[in-house]
């Protein structure tokens, strides 16, 4: 089995098939700001599924990846860091909630890591899920300003 197949078994483990449309709680304020409409992309297909388990990975733990069902904007705090974030919303935690997945208006996703508070970038969705389901090292942190 390889990595694609791996991964994607780990999505039918945990409940997800293909056409999955759930229900996303929708916050009006939020509406217009493309962060957000790629966070609810996400949890529309992948709302409320654990997939995934914590333990040995490739090159550092593999985690488990719970999406929310709902998602909210980090990017005014983390905009205190990371000032080239302007808005970034959640779309799941990772590693028994140590860790945050977020999405940007690019449609860029990071690992953010609660205990040392960095932020990595993850890249595109598939990018990000596998460096976090596999234990692939997630490279250097975003640079704090």
């Amino acid at each position: 089995m390889d990595t694609e197949q791996y991964i994607q078994k780990l999505f039918e483990d945990s409940g997800w098939y293909e056409g999955r449309n759930v229900k996303v709680q929708t916050n009006v304020l939020d509406l217009f700001k493309p962060a957000y409409k790629n966070a609810v992309r996400v949890l529309k297909e992948y709302g409320g599924l654990t997939v995934g388990e914590v333990g040995a990975g490739r090159d550092l733990s593999a985690s488990e990846i719970c999406f929310y069902s709902s998602t909210f904007d980090l990017g005014k705090e983390f905009g205190n860091y990371w000032n080239n974030i302007n808005s970034i919303f959640t779309v799941g935690s990772a590693h028994r909630d140590h860790m945050q997945i977020v999405v940007d208006e690019f449609n860029n996703f990071y690992i953010f890591t609660d205990p040392d508070e960095e932020l990595y970038f993850g890249g595109s969705f598939q990018d990000t899920v596998n460096k976090v389901l596999l234990g692939i090292n997630y490279g250097n942190s975003v640079n704090k300003t």
